[in-house]
């Protein structure tokens, strides 16, 4: 087995093991997150939705694929996003959600994704939806063809650059409805990851960096 398929086999058994869940993610969380959640308590039944962190290997490294959303009059316009979307009734299981919005969105065919794992269900308080993020692996280095409609760019990221010093930042950001938060990010180039993205991110690399201890 060459180091690659290592790496993804660690991944893969690393999942079967209990999640680092909210713990992980919560530390990426914007107080003004905190605030709505409370109030959200006792909302009424969330709708449901799903996210792709979509793995491959680029010049030998593991990289994840991230969107740009298009500008549009919603809660999540412009911001850096995993693929994803609501689940349909003619999606048998969420994971199904998740490689058909990616194939809606970035081009890429469900035929070509390896479920690796399933991380923790975020529940957002802004749009009332609980996200359901998978992690999936492609073989090759992909070609993307976006919906211009939903995304504005596609871009991937080597995993390990999310361990660099300073990743993680702070700062102030104005949303669409000119309102202004201050939120933890990850700083990545001009990319700035933040919100439910960020708090999935956080937890995914726990248990990429507890994955790495199986294959050493």
């Amino acid at each position: 087995m060459d180091q690659q398929s290592k790496i993804i086999e660690a991944l893969k058994n690393r999942f079967l093991a209990p999640l680092p869940g909210w713990e992980a993610q919560s530390i990426l969380e914007p107080e003004i997150r905190k605030q709505m959640r409370i109030k959200a308590s006792h909302h009424t039944v969330a709708k449901e939705s799903a996210v792709l962190l979509l793995l491959f290997f680029q010049d030998k490294e593991l990289s994840l694929v991230f969107i740009k959303r298009s500008e549009y009059a919603g809660v999540h316009s412009g911001q850096i996003a995993f693929p994803g979307g609501k689940f349909e009734d003619s999606d048998i299981s969420f994971f199904d959600t998740a490689k058909r919005e990616t194939h809606e969105e970035i081009g890429i065919s469900s035929l070509q994704i390896e479920f690796i794992g399933r991380l923790t269900t975020l529940y957002v308080p802004p749009s009332n939806f609980n996200i359901n993020p998978y992690v999936g692996f492609i073989s090759h280095t992909p070609s993307f063809q976006i919906d211009p409609k939903e995304v504005a760019e596609v871009f991937s990221v080597p995993v390990n650059s999310f361990f660099s010093k300073d990743c993680i930042q702070q700062k102030t950001i104005t949303l669409s409805d000119g309102s202004e938060l201050l939120v933890p990010y990850y700083a990545i180039d001009s990319y700035t990851i933040w919100g439910a993205t960020s708090m999935i991110l956080n937890e995914f690399l726990e248990v990429f960096t507890s994955s790495k201890s199986i294959v050493l």
